[in-house]
């Protein structure tokens, strides 16, 4: 479901459900019904069922990758109910002020478990379930800690005083605006639009949810009136509308930086921690302990969560790096024959020439062709011409040849191989051996001399602190042209180099 789509049909009637059973509230407390009364509650829990099927039909409606965080909203709306299914049943039979009462004001905080799990999640379907797990071990924790303080604190319990229950709301109070204003900043930090209108959504029922639990707790010290009943219902209400009614425009429009995108993600889970500490640091009053251990493990937590997402971005970066490497090696290979290209040739001649020119050494260039190549193709057919280049580069590419040698496939039927910190009269041994090996190939060739496939080489040489790239394949080719020229089947030195006698295997 598009989320900027205008909405129709099932969402208008729950709007209109759940806005009757708000006027019902309303007149229940017009006609002075104590708030603590069942009718009051049973409209009341029947709001909150309502916002449920509103938050159910969005997460049916949602893209896969979208959908599960509805669910965690929908469980916040769930133990919102079970809170108010307690206290219903705690009045109907008469239990106010016992162990359900209390165990009500622990489901009445068991909500943030959810609320918090969908702050601090990134729903990156790349991230680690290692990170999914701390970050519900940290709810989890607030709630064993919660309902450590509630029993603890609350009237009956071992640390209950005259200032405890307050001491349990303004915890209660903090969690909630924290958890509101943390959804308002996973709202402006998130660049997806469905993740966008989820975050406004909750921030919506959190935000209102929590200035309405401020008024409640503190009035419920001095009895309830009839009007908190009508006022603990807005906030589900309000969730209604807003899932009925499409996305506003401003927040359609609206695209977060990529550094603010990062930032809010990345400081979601430092607020949770925060959190568990305060918490702890209340809870050590009472249980000193399990307050420590509880402050303790949640440092460990985040800097596992720390620990796991660099490792994670660690992992990924050598990844693209090796991709990269990867990259530039399929870049600079040929893809018939599988050695370097011509890309790779003035590159490492470049090098060479850097490196060696401290040292004043001698950089080598063999310039190689196939001898009457195209009568080759012309007799055999390119299928076979192919064979035969990529079986003459074997050769060459696996010949015994000088330290950080470069064989490359300068264009058609033609080879370069760099030769290093080597003499002109290294290459020509060089060059003398493959044209050996080439011819030892046996390929035939009809309009060959010999019958067999040869080449041809030209070899020219020149000082590193001397020469350039450029100069050097120029003289490696005329060397080459001098070899054609003379017979083929033999390697040519360049004439501007020093004097090397031709060598010929014909």
């Amino acid at each position: 479901m598009d989320p900027t789509s205008s909405v129709s049909g099932d969402p208008v009637r729950l709007t209109w459900c759940v806005l009757a059973l708000l006027l019902t509230q309303l007149a229940l407390a017009c006609l002075g019904v104590d708030a603590q009364a069942a009718s009051p509650r049973w409209v009341f829990m029947a709001i909150q069922v309502v916002t449920l099927f509103a938050v159910f039909r969005r997460y049916r409606q949602e893209p896969a990758p979208i959908a599960p965080i509805w669910l965690l909203l929908a469980a916040a709306v769930g133990m919102q109910w079970i809170w108010a299914a307690t206290n219903m049943l705690a009045t109907l039979i008469h239990s106010e002020g016992s162990f359900l009462t209390n165990l009500a004001v622990v489901f009445s905080g068991l909500y943030m478990i959810p609320c918090m799990f969908l702050i601090a999640r990134s729903f990156d379907r790349g991230e680690p379930a290692a990170v999914a797990l701390v970050d519900l071990a940290l709810p989890l924790i607030v709630a064993a800690l919660l309902c450590t303080l509630i029993f603890s604190a609350m009237p009956g319990g071992p640390a209950a005083t005259p200032g405890s229950i307050m001491l349990i709301i303004d915890h209660a109070d903090a969690i909630d605006f924290s958890l509101a204003v943390m959804a308002g900043l996973r709202m402006l930090g998130t660049r997806s639009l469905h993740k966008r209108f989820f975050y406004y959504a909750a921030t919506v029922f959190l935000g209102i949810n929590a200035i309405a639990a401020t008024i409640y707790n503190r009035v419920e010290l001095h009895g309830l009136p009839p009007w908190t009943g009508v006022m603990i219902g807005l906030a589900y209400v309000a969730l209604v509308i807003v899932l009925a009614r499409p996305v506003p425009p401003l927040l359609r429009s609206y695209r977060p930086a990529r550094r603010m995108v990062q930032t809010v993600t990345s400081f979601a889970p430092v607020v949770l921690s925060l959190g568990v500490l305060l918490l702890a640091v209340s809870v050590s009053r009472f249980n000193y302990p399990l307050g420590m251990a509880a402050a303790g493990t949640s440092v460990v937590l985040y800097a596992l969560r720390v620990a796991i997402i660099q490792s994670r971005h660690q992992d990924l970066q050598r990844a693209a790096q090796l991709s990269n490497q990867r990259l530039q090696q399929q870049v600079g290979r040929d893809p018939l024959t599988g050695i370097a290209n011509r890309a790779m040739l003035i590159p490492r001649l470049q090098a060479v020439y850097a490196q060696g020119a401290p040292y004043g050494s001698t950089c080598s260039l063999l310039m190689i062709d196939v001898d009457h190549f195209k009568l080759f193709n012309d007799n055999q057919g390119h299928l076979a011409g192919d064979v035969c280049l990529t079986r003459v580069a074997h050769v060459l590419a696996n010949h015994p040849l000088p330290p950080d040698s470069l064989v490359v496939r300068f264009g058609g039927e033609e080879f370069a191989i760099v030769l290093p910190h080597t003499p002109p009269e290294a290459a020509h041994l060089v060059a003398e051996r493959l044209l050996d090996a080439v011819e030892r190939l046996r390929i035939p060739h009809t309009h060959s001399e010999t019958g067999w496939l040869t080449v041809s080489i030209g070899a020219a040489a020149q000082h590193c602190a001397e020469g350039d790239p450029t100069s050097l394949i120029e003289a490696a080719d005329r060397a080459l042209y001098r070899a054609k020229s003379a017979g083929r089947n033999r390697c040519e030195a360049d004439p501007t180099a020093p004097s090397t006698p031709a060598c010929d295997v014909s």
